[in-house]
């Protein structure tokens, strides 16, 4: 009995040595995992970004024992602190992940694209910051301030300061010379002399080849038209306004030639684009059109591209939207549209592309009223006069010259 006891005190002691011995290459082994993964993610000295910029997480990794598994996009569009967090292959072949935090900033300063000087006549009740065109690129609403006296109602030259400062302390100033004059009598003058029409022959003329096809784009300012004329004419293609939006925060309402134009051209079997004029003050407005035009266009064959076409800047101020915003909202309306089966396209005049849109995945319409345009960035189709002659339309019309892959 007394040597079977012996032997279960060793069994135990055997048993204790042994769970004592894995406790503690458990806990080296842990030490040592804590170690690895300790040094295996070194960070670059600066996390930070400007908002909007790609970048990926490897960009901020200075160094990595390991194998990155997937080495994806950080979204970027949000001011301030985000989040990053990360799966990596340690040097042990164990998978990991790992978290840090980037800091995205607003660097850029607003922009002001009013003139050197402004005239109101006396009496009047603007808003000298409604009315001086501004924006920034991220802020949807920046502070505008008027810096100086001056007094609507006395006439007289004042000399003001127009300062923007967005949400980020980044600012910029103008000087310009308020004029305020006196209200005057109106007198008959005599109406300005019209511009000389173009004629569709001599575009098809100057402007045809196997490169390009030639067309017009159309709404309720050309009345009835005569779309068999307009074929026979040499039109290749027509864009078509489908329906426009009453003003901010207005009713969506299709254009009351829209049913006729549209059918009248898929009679005379003229590929067809159309567009929508849109106030969209923000993103989910943008989204509800796209919405809206589908529905209206669901029953027609739309072989070419449909177009957002969004140029209200006199009152953008009133708008509410940061350069990102529009931006935003015209490729959500496009995007839209594009899930869905058409194509997008993007109108705006060439001052605008330069100045406010963003290269953009859609392609562009650009609109530069000239013989030959400057305009350096990428279009597929250029609105190139709105004073063209053609048969079958009683009134001026634009053009479209539309450029073959």
């Amino acid at each position: 009995m007394k040597k079977v006891s012996t032997i279960i005190i060793i069994l135990i002691i055997i048993v204790i040595i042994g769970i004592t011995g894995f406790c503690i290459w458990m806990y080296n082994e842990e030490q040592e995992n804590k170690r690895i993964d300790a040094e295996a993610v070194t960070l670059k000295e600066n996390l930070t970004i400007e908002f909007g910029k790609e970048a990926k997480v490897s960009d901020f990794l200075e160094n990595l024992n390991g194998e990155l598994i997937n080495d994806y996009k950080i979204d970027t569009e949000k001011l301030g602190d985000i989040q990053v967090s990360f799966d990596f292959i340690n040097i042990k072949n164990k998978k990991r992940t790992a978290t840090f935090n980037i800091k995205t900033t607003d660097v850029t300063e607003p922009k002001i694209f009013s003139g050197a000087s402004y005239t109101v006549k006396k009496g009047s009740n603007k808003n000298l910051t409604e009315v001086l065109i501004s924006g920034d690129d991220i802020d949807d609403n920046p502070k505008r301030e008027i810096v100086g006296e001056y007094d609507f109602n006395t006439v007289g030259d004042y000399k003001l300061t127009y300062v923007v400062t967005d949400s980020s302390g980044n600012q910029a100033k103008k000087d310009f010379t308020l004029h305020v004059i006196e209200e005057q009598t109106t007198t008959p003058t005599q109406p300005p002399t019209p511009k000389e029409p173009i004629y569709f022959n001599d575009i098809l003329d100057n402007y045809k080849n196997e490169k390009t096809k030639i067309g017009i784009d159309v709404s309720k300012w050309q009345g009835e038209i005569d779309w068999e004329k307009v074929k026979n004419a040499g039109a290749e293609f027509v864009i078509i306004r489908m329906g426009y939006q009453t003003d901010y925060d207005g009713e969506n309402v299709i254009d009351p030639y829209f049913i006729a134009n549209i059918e009248g051209a898929k009679r005379v079997e003229l590929p067809v684009g159309i567009y929508y004029y849109s106030y969209a003050k923000n993103i989910k407005q943008a989204k509800e059109q796209a919405e809206w035009v589908k529905e209206q266009i669901k029953q027609y064959e739309i072989e070419l591209p449909i177009a957002f076409d969004w140029e209200s800047w006199n009152s953008f101020n009133k708008a509410g939207m940061s350069f990102y915003t529009i931006n935003k909202a015209a490729n959500v309306f496009l995007d839209t549209l594009v899930e869905n089966g058409y194509k997008g396209l993007l109108y705006s005049s060439k001052n605008y592309l330069e100045k406010i849109w963003n290269p953009t995945k859609h392609d562009t319409w650009l609109a530069h009223y000239t013989s030959q345009t400057n305009y350096q960035g990428k279009y597929s189709i250029w609105q190139m006069c709105d004073t063209a002659r053609i048969d079958g339309i009683n009134t001026n019309v634009d053009v479209d010259i539309m450029y073959l892959n």
